[in-house]
């Protein structure tokens, strides 16, 4: 299937050795171009799984603070390896302030930033506060994310993120094999439908939440973030500044809720 490929493996289980034919979950190199008033800006060099590389840049443009809405881009051009946003006159992008070295792995989201403070003017979102779940409806979007991520299905190394309505339904869901491009993804997809701020979602991580994961939730006007992995400090710091309700460890009977727990009844 796309994302993934074919590769000879040895499966040695019991003290016994088999050949096999495994799946991969692709990892390869997108370069990121901007132009802007007839200047091309580099912004990297990412490491993602192939697919859905619109979405992943509009998403990433979108969490930046570069673009506002789709239709501040005025034309995507895309080859293999590398893709070129052109944005309208009308965007205000201050290049300094998106600076990154040359590679950014797709383990790493900050990676690469000249600066921490550039990622602390997240602008003050207000949440929604009125948004609540039940938490048997938290644990059965766990079950129907378990079962909604065909490239990990096939390879085990994909990460996922996935939006759920109010009542269980699913609006948008993306994999890669990195958990930052994975979110951007979904984030761009969503922008793209003019579901941003999604302020009546919930957003499924399958991996950890670390600052820039619970930044871009808050970005995208997330209410609530639930990943099945650990937060770290700074990440639930991050969400208790901005009133986003943060799960943790979630299981299909037990979570652990960081901040803002009034969402969850």
């Amino acid at each position: 299937m796309n994302g993934s490929r074919e590769s000879d493996i040895v499966r040695v289980s019991e003290g016994l050795r088999e050949g096999k034919i495994d799946h991969i979950t692709i990892e390869s190199p997108l370069s990121i171009q901007i132009i802007h008033e007839n200047i091309q800006y580099s912004m990297g060099l990412t490491m993602r799984t192939p697919g859905n590389d619109d979405s992943l840049v509009i998403g990433f443009l979108y969490s930046e603070g570069i673009i506002e809405a789709s239709t501040d881009i005025q034309e995507i051009n895309s080859t293999e390896n590398e893709i070129c946003i052109v944005l309208k006159k009308s965007v205000e992008f201050n290049p300094s302030l998106h600076t990154r070295q040359d590679l950014t792995t797709s383990a790493c989201g900050v990676c690469g930033k000249e600066s921490l403070s550039n990622l602390e003017k997240l602008e003050r979102t207000k949440l929604n506060n009125n948004f609540q779940l039940d938490s048997n409806q938290v644990s059965c979007n766990l079950k129907s994310m378990m079962s909604n991520q065909p490239l990990f299905k096939i390879t085990g190394g994909s990460h996922a993120a996935i939006a759920f309505n109010q009542e269980g339904g699913i609006i948008a869901s993306a994999e890669d094999v990195g958990r930052h491009n994975a979110l951007d993804k979904l984030i761009g997809m969503m922008l793209v439908k003019e579901l941003i701020p999604a302020n009546e979602a919930i957003i499924h991580l399958s991996g950890r939440a670390s600052y820039e994961l619970v930044q871009k939730s808050i970005r995208a006007g997330f209410p609530i973030l639930a990943s099945v992995g650990a937060s770290s400090t700074m990440a639930v710091e991050l969400a208790r500044e901005f009133n986003l309700s943060l799960i943790s460890f979630l299981r299909t009977d037990s979570m652990v809720i960081h901040s803002a727990p009034n969402r969850i009844r």
